[in-house]
């Protein structure tokens, strides 16, 4: 297990790590055979349906989700450096229901469920962060399920756009991704995003987005 001191701070710095004991985690990591690898643009990094238990954080690079059914591959979300992947399903039996494929060159530090394992029972800072990040990503799954079964394009962009909490977003995705993320056509987002201007809810330039009145911009559409 070679990491620079770059990646090293990646992981120490994430949610998960802030706080633990950084010798003891690394001495776990080298001992429970956690592993940095490297992935080439196109590979995939995990595979959907693969009953392997894997957990990573990204160290470098850009990797985009999706799931797929009979009739099309569905975009979740883009990972970048710092995000974790495979953490809520390291202790269960159930496969992976998304795939995860590299969109340029990518470095990924696997945890072994026997090193998260480890961590847990003898380091209480992490077991707390840990639970604290599986919270966080109930939450999250809670208001995709809100903006995706929200009713028109612009409530389901003004559900997406306010779930960042922020009143400053950059977009991670084209607006073409992002049409497929919210399940609405891309003349339909191009519309919404319109929509959400003219009417003095949000300022867009370029990827850059500036809520105005977000809470006016939830109530107001249905």
């Amino acid at each position: 297990m070679l990491l620079t001191k770059k990646e090293s701070e990646k992981i120490f710095h994430s949610p998960i790590f802030r706080g633990v004991n950084i010798t003891n985690a690394k001495n776990v990591f080298l001992r429970q055979g956690c592993l940095a690898v490297d992935f080439e643009d196109g590979d995939v990094i995990l595979a959907q349906n693969e009953a392997a238990r894997k957990a990573g954080i990204f160290l470098s690079g850009r990797a985009v989700v999706t799931t797929a059914d009979d009739s099309k591959n569905a975009l979740l979300r883009f990972f970048e450096a710092g995000d974790f992947f495979g953490i809520a399903n390291l202790f269960t039996n159930e496969d992976y229901v998304s795939s995860i494929r590299a969109k340029k060159k990518c470095r990924v530090f696997f945890f072994t469920e026997e090193a998260i394992r480890e961590l847990l029972e003898t380091d209480k800072t992490f077991l707390y962060n840990y639970l604290g990040f599986l919270s966080g990503r109930i939450c999250y799954l809670n208001c995709k399920i809100r903006y995706l079964t929200a009713g028109s394009a612009e409530r389901r962009l003004a559900l997406y756009l306010s779930s960042f909490q922020k009143d400053t977003i950059e977009l991670d995705a084209s607006l073409s991704s992002l049409s497929e993320l919210l399940d609405i056509g891309r003349a339909s987002l191009y519309r919404a995003f319109d929509t959400l201007i003219a009417d003095g809810y949000i300022e867009k330039t370029g990827r850059t987005i500036r809520l105005l009145a977000p809470d006016a911009m939830i109530r107001d559409y249905q």
